[in-house]
């Protein structure tokens, strides 16, 4: 190797480490939202298991509480919450991001005490968020605090930076699951790949397309048994979802099954859920979404920068 090449490795270097400290900079140590907002980060170990009907209707269903729910669309796939709705965003979040457009000016009123913050751009430039704007996004949640009293968001599924940096911030997390073999096997992946990096975080378990009641029961007493023998976690269950035609027809239909089809057996189960939620006060986890603590794994900072 010769000198000049040398030099230029560690400028190269330097370089690098200057950038990480940068973005590093960028990251406040925490961040507080006020007391009474419930934040809560819907996701799932694979797509396919409902999670984005889950979320549009557990919001239908939080909001005839007489709450106020605010949709973020953080999902990359192809269930769009507009489009579920009947929506269309006003701007692409790309717009939000470079500053163009505020983010207050891209949530769409469903009129029903639902709110949607839209992804509203393409999935590849959508997957590659940096963490500065990653940073913003979360920035503008911060300012939407008051005019709202749950933030549910739809991450998308598996363990990509983005789907573990929104759960990451997330005072509650609800993990979606179904009977099928690779939902529960995909499941125990990020929730092992969340709880190394985080061991105090908990998660409530929701069992979707479930034949009864028995067979929820069962597949979370088997995913409580496995993480139970090899991670330190905590598991709730939260409920189960029964299996419903009706929800096909809603999705054709591009309204909520609560609304349209207020009588289906899944409708009352999200029904059920949302009283459940409302009943029981805020995980008592991760008081602050971004809480450097002494002796913990200082992930949710890095989370965001990586």
């Amino acid at each position: 190797m010769t000198a000049s090449h040398g030099a230029t490795d560690q400028a190269d270097t330097l370089r690098q480490l200057a950038g990480r400290a940068k973005v590093q900079k960028e990251v406040p140590e925490r961040f507080k939202l006020r007391d009474g907002l419930r934040v809560i980060s819907v996701t799932s170990g694979k797509g396919g298991v409902g999670k984005s009907s889950v979320v549009v209707n557990l919001a239908e269903s939080i909001a005839a509480l007489g709450k106020r729910v605010l949709i973020v669309d953080a999902n990359v796939g192809m269930g769009d919450i507009c489009l579920r709705l009947g929506k269309e965003a006003p701007y692409r979040l790309s717009q939000v991001l470079s500053g163009e457009r505020t983010l207050e000016e891209n949530v769409i009123d469903c009129g029903t005490g639902v709110s949607i913050l839209p992804a509203g751009m393409g999935v590849q430039q959508y997957t590659s968020l940096s963490p500065s704007e990653r940073l913003s996004l979360l920035q503008g949640m911060m300012r939407l605090e008051n005019s709202f009293d749950y933030f549910l968001i739809d991450t998308g599924a598996g363990i990509s930076a983005n789907v573990t940096s929104f759960a990451a911030v997330s005072r509650e997390i609800m993990l979606v699951v179904t009977p099928e073999p690779s939902s529960i096997t995909d499941a125990y992946a990020l929730v092992k790949t969340l709880a190394s990096r985080d061991p105090g975080l908990s998660f409530r378990v929701l069992v979707n397309m479930c034949r009864d009641a028995e067979e929820g029961t069962a597949l979370f007493t088997k995913l409580s048994v496995i993480t139970g023998r090899f991670l330190q976690v905590s598991l709730d269950y939260t409920g189960c979802i029964l299996h419903d035609e009706m929800l096909v027809e809603s999705v054709r239909r591009r309204g909520a099954l609560c609304r349209l089809y207020p009588d289906a057996k899944a409708s009352l189960g999200f029904r059920a859920l949302a009283q459940k939620i409302t009943a029981a006060g805020p995980n008592d986890v991760a008081a602050m979404l971004i809480e450097p603590v002494a002796g913990r794994k200082q992930w949710r900072n890095h989370e965001l920068s990586s």
